[in-house]
């Protein structure tokens, strides 16, 4: 399950190799503690994990002397995972490929639930350098994509 070949590119088979990791330790905390409580420990890991990167983030556009972000173009100055692999659109910002929902959709109904609330780190993420998201489409949700709605 999963599929992660050598001949990908390297952030893309890390990508993948971090949704799996991601993955089975979910797929344990809701084993062990239930889904509703394993849904919380996920969620709080989570959001831990997102307020961890904005901090760090926020720390190199302090040294780059980035002192705004008033577009997603001044995010992209310091976000921290790279964009190798994913398949995006900008006008309007969509994602239409994700190494990370092509690890969890091979897992099922788990893989997909787990993997949606990993995706709530964009919002955590955004909302860290004051963008507000709010998202109708997500690929591990069963559709088709993942739309990025800034305001």
């Amino acid at each position: 399950m999963g599929t992660i070949r050598s001949s990908e590119p390297a952030a893309v088979r890390n990508a993948k190799l971090l949704a799996k990791l991601y993955y089975y330790m979910a797929k344990e905390m809701i084993e062990r503690m239930g889904k509703e409580e394993g849904s919380k420990a996920i969620k709080a890991a989570v959001t831990a994990f997102g307020k961890d990167r904005v901090a760090s983030m926020r720390e190199e556009a302090a040294e780059r002397r980035i002192t705004e972000f008033s577009s997603v173009e001044d995010y992209f100055k310091v976000r921290d995972m790279p964009s190798d692999g994913w398949v995006n659109t900008m006008d309007p910002p969509t994602c239409q490929y994700c190494p990370l929902h092509d690890i969890w959709k091979d897992y099922g109904e788990l893989g997909n639930y787990v993997g949606s609330l990993y995706c709530d780190i964009d919002f955590i993420l955004f909302e860290g350098f004051g963008f507000k998201l709010s998202r109708k489409n997500c690929l591990t949700k069963g559709d088709k994509f993942c739309d990025f709605i800034l305001e």
